[in-house]
């Protein structure tokens, strides 16, 4: 029972064999562009002026478009956001047991008043 089994042999030849040879080639072609990544970065710590602008024309159509975004938020009209009748003077929250009356009312202070109310008893005036 001491029987060595056959070892697995990979693929050599065919479409997976090659696909396995063109990852194992890209793999180290990436370690190549790594390094010259790092070479391309001192090169252009070296000699700003070689790395600056390639197309100045491209460059001076990206200028113009973020100005124009810039200037598009300057110029952008505020909506008038008040409202039409003033609110009213009592608001009563009314309805059957477990439906969401406390939860409403907690929301409701924590939107108008940015500070979270745990506990609810009594009337509660909110000013805003």
């Amino acid at each position: 029972m001491d029987e060595k089994h056959k070892p697995f042999r990979k693929q050599t030849t065919g479409i997976k064999a090659e696909r396995r040879k063109k990852k194992k080639k890209e793999g180290d072609s990436d370690q190549q562009n790594a390094s010259a990544a790092s070479t391309l970065e001192e090169a252009k710590r070296r000699n700003p002026k070689a790395f600056s602008i390639q197309n100045p024309i491209k460059a001076q159509q990206e200028f113009k478009r973020t100005q124009d975004i810039k200037e598009k938020r300057i110029h952008l009209p505020e909506v008038d956001r008040s409202p039409l009748e003033p609110p009213p003077v009592v608001v009563a929250l009314i309805g059957p047991a477990k439906v969401g009356k406390s939860l409403l009312m907690k929301c409701l202070i924590k939107h108008f008043t940015r500070q979270k109310l745990t506990d609810i008893r009594g009337p509660v005036t909110i000013v805003s």
